[in-house]
């Protein structure tokens, strides 16, 4: 019997993984940023997509580790249950005490007083109308199902940490059919198993740096990078999750379906989607704003601030001095020094193929999480889709060479909109995509031309 959160990495990809499903490092301000995508399109059904993504895959990965341990009872399912989501930096999570205190209830309510997307959601400049923990609910959604063998149903409450609360409060329902898809689920097509890039041998660095990057990667995975006391994990300046994978990719992959769907029916979303994305006024000077480049647009635009937020915290931080910095000869060992941090995240293997300081980097990955995500839910893409990889390296060409990181500016909202969104700043465009059937996904980012 197992209680304890084991992590299984492949030493060959980096990808790392959690009772089989594939986990990856993100911090505070993609979470949020990424929930807002999706919570600010009114033409979508945002609740059910934020709340069953984390259901099915919170559902799955304890379903799997239950059937592995067949011994533990319904306690030690739910201490399990709790110690996954305090080890992922999720926050605290009482389902143990919590359905003990509900014995004979066909519903009850479920309190937590340290929730990571709660206290992201609350950094929110503007108001919230309502809670916003999805994740938290349906994580306990998926939780309780997978250790009771029968389902569960939930919503928020006005309690909320999103709202400045002191604690957030679900109410939990025994029973009913919105979940008992659960029981059914797989993930696995075809294309998973015979695409490409499963298996495309991932090779060394094209390009030479003064960057020791197994030694970084070493480093990065010796960190105690799991939840605290509080069930949170503040590293880099930022809050970091151990995240399901494919709670992202679901959550992006439905944004662009429904979203595709409702520009179907009435075309004249196109311009009204503008006024719920302040984004799009700027980047509509540069690309077609039409059809699915509005979604493709939006989630590139996560990944920038990703890219711009937790890539620019780890080069700003002390652990970035005492690790990166003794290695770093020039300014583009920065740029090679970071992919290597990166590269422990993992996000796939990233390779620097051509960098033309101040002008072009054109790079490689092999294994991007967001393409195997694809192919293991949904098979084969028509389109590019490493949004993440578009916006991240976009960013890190914009931190070293439109601003300057190696100065350690303060990377507030000013120097985002100074660096990524001038008339000269970087822009990302993918011409190979795993999902489609690449052996790699690519990238070339240069800077941006009007038109």
């Amino acid at each position: 019997m197992s209680i304890d959160v084991i992590t299984v990495t492949d030493p060959v990809s980096g990808v790392c993984e959690i009772d089989n499903q594939p986990m990856v490092f993100h911090c505070n301000h993609y979470n949020r940023t990424l929930q807002n995508t999706i919570e600010n399109c009114r033409h979508i059904n945002n609740k059910k997509i934020l709340i069953h993504a984390a259901a099915e895959v919170t559902f799955l990965g304890l379903q799997a580790h239950f059937q592995q341990y067949p011994e533990m009872n319904l306690e030690d399912r739910l201490h399990y249950a709790e110690s996954l989501y305090r080890f992922c930096g999720f926050g605290l999570l009482p389902l143990l005490e919590t359905v003990k205190t509900a014995v004979g209830k066909n519903e009850f309510d479920l309190s937590t007083c340290s929730s990571h997307y709660g206290r992201a959601l609350a950094l929110n400049f503007e108001k919230r109308r309502g809670a916003g923990e999805y994740f938290d609910l349906g994580f306990a959604i998926g939780a309780l199902s997978a250790a009771f063998g029968e389902t569960f149903s939930g919503e928020l409450t006005t309690e909320a940490i999103s709202l400045k609360g002191k604690q957030s409060t679900f109410h939990i329902y025994v029973g009913g059919d919105e979940f008992e898809y659960l029981f059914e689920l797989t993930n696995g097509t075809p294309a998973f198993q015979e695409a490409p890039g499963l298996t495309s041998v991932i090779p060394e660095h094209h390009r030479p740096s003064n960057i020791d990057e197994a030694t970084i990667i070493n480093g990065v995975s010796q960190a105690p990078l799991y939840g605290n006391q509080q069930g949170l994990i503040p590293a880099f300046g930022v809050e970091l999750t151990r995240h399901y994978a494919d709670y992202y990719n679901l959550v992006s992959y439905r944004l662009e379906q429904q979203l595709a769907e409702a520009l179907q029916k009435r075309p004249v979303l196109a311009d009204l989607l503008v006024y719920d994305y302040p984004a799009l006024f700027y980047y509509k000077q540069y690309i077609n704003l039409e059809g699915m480049s509005l979604s493709r647009t939006l989630l590139i635009e996560a990944g920038h601030i990703c890219g711009f937020n937790t890539m620019g915290g780890i080069m700003s931080s002390e652990a970035w001095e005492g690790l990166v910095m003794p290695m770093i000869k020039t300014r583009e060992d920065w740029l090679h020094g970071i992919i290597a941090v990166i590269n422990a995240l993992g996000w796939g293997v990233w390779r620097v193929v051509e960098l033309i300081p101040e002008e072009k980097l054109l790079l490689r990955v092999w294994r991007p999480y967001e393409s195997l995500g694809y192919l293991r839910w949904i098979g084969y893409a028509d389109h590019p889709l490493d949004y993440l990889v578009n916006g991240v390296a976009a960013s890190l060409m914009n931190l070293l060479y439109e601003g300057d990181i190696t100065q350690r500016p303060n990377l507030d909202l000013d120097y985002y909109y100074r660096i990524n969104r001038s008339p000269s700043s970087f822009w990302a465009e993918q011409s190979k995509c795993v999902a489609m059937g690449d052996e790699y996904s690519e990238v070339t980012v240069t800077r941006r031309q009007r038109g």
